[in-house]
């Protein structure tokens, strides 16, 4: 009976490491495909963005006076990123004095949605929304990429409230959610102007038991009311309409009736009668004759 050969010990080793080396040498090969695979596809792979810029608002800037009360712009909002989305805007002021304050609260300031630019003779739309610097409305909206929206934005002052006023203002858009945002904003501002004190006129009348005093009424609306000072004291509120008002005699102090001057203000008064500012001055003499209390030009 024939017995069967069997190889070596020596031989079996050696066949053993080469099919470790062969299999080894493989997975090597199969590892190295599979990261330049993993890794050409993340190379491929584009990121979502968020990014909205905002045109306009700028242009609201500059001084308003008695002849140029209102301001209006076309505010543009872009969604510059690749992802749609919410956008907010909101207005801040940070008014310091009195003056900047009652500017402030006296101007107008409505926004509303348009098709088209906006113009000074563009009627507010419908949906228009209206506050004040002070109490400023908000505007907001949807944007698919690439996509713009136009609000117009109109101030209406009444820059007789307040003088040498300003009012710095900030437009902050917001795209977006949370840190997934895009953020932009626009600054404008907007000033009242510095109106000077002027002399006042005096007309003497009936035998000088009175005078006349005019004062420029080109700085506020006719309809606005005049405080009539004299010697200090409030002697009359009267309107603008005319820009004049009576002192008479009665109303000059018994000190001037020697024949001194007496100082006569005339002030710009809010509605609820606080000083705006002073528009005029000058004075007027106050003397007795045969006992008759008397006043006339100085």
């Amino acid at each position: 009976m024939t017995r069967a050969h069997r190889p070596s010990p020596r031989i079996r080793a050696a066949l053993l490491v080469g099919l470790t080396v062969l299999l080894v040498g493989a997975g090597s090969t199969a590892g190295h495909a599979l990261w330049a695979s993993t890794a050409t596809t993340s190379a491929n792979v584009t990121s979502a963005s968020v990014a909205v810029t905002e045109t306009g608002f700028d242009t609201l800037a500059g001084e308003l006076t008695m002849s140029t009360t209102a301001r209006t712009t076309s505010v543009v909002v872009t969604n510059t990123g690749t992802t749609a989305g919410t956008w907010l805007s909101d207005i801040t002021t940070a008014p310091r004095g009195t003056d900047d304050r009652a500017f402030a609260s006296s101007t107008l300031v409505t926004a509303w949605a348009s098709t088209q630019a906006c113009t000074p003779n563009t009627a507010p739309g419908r949906g228009a929304t209206t506050g004040t610097w002070a109490n400023p409305p908000a505007i907001s909206g949807t944007l698919q990429p690439g996509a713009s929206a136009t609000w117009c934005v109109r101030t209406v002052a009444n820059p007789s409230q307040a003088n040498a006023a300003r009012i710095d203002a900030t437009l902050t858009t917001v795209l977006g959610q949370g840190s997934w945002t895009g953020r932009d904003s626009g600054r404008a501002v907007q000033t009242a102007p510095d109106n000077p004190v002027t002399g006042l006129s005096c007309a003497r009348t009936w035998g000088d038991r009175a005078v006349v005093i005019g004062w420029d009424t080109g700085t506020a609306p006719l309809s606005e009311s005049y405080g009539i000072n004299v010697g200090g004291t409030r002697i009359a509120t009267v309107s603008g309409s005319t820009g004049q008002a009576t002192i008479s005699a009665s109303q000059a102090p018994s000190a001037s009736l020697g024949g001194s001057e007496v100082a006569v203000t005339v002030d710009l008064l809010r509605g609820d009668g606080s000083v705006v500012r002073p528009v005029g001055s000058g004075t007027v003499t106050g003397y007795s004759l045969f006992f008759l209390r008397s006043v006339t030009c100085a």
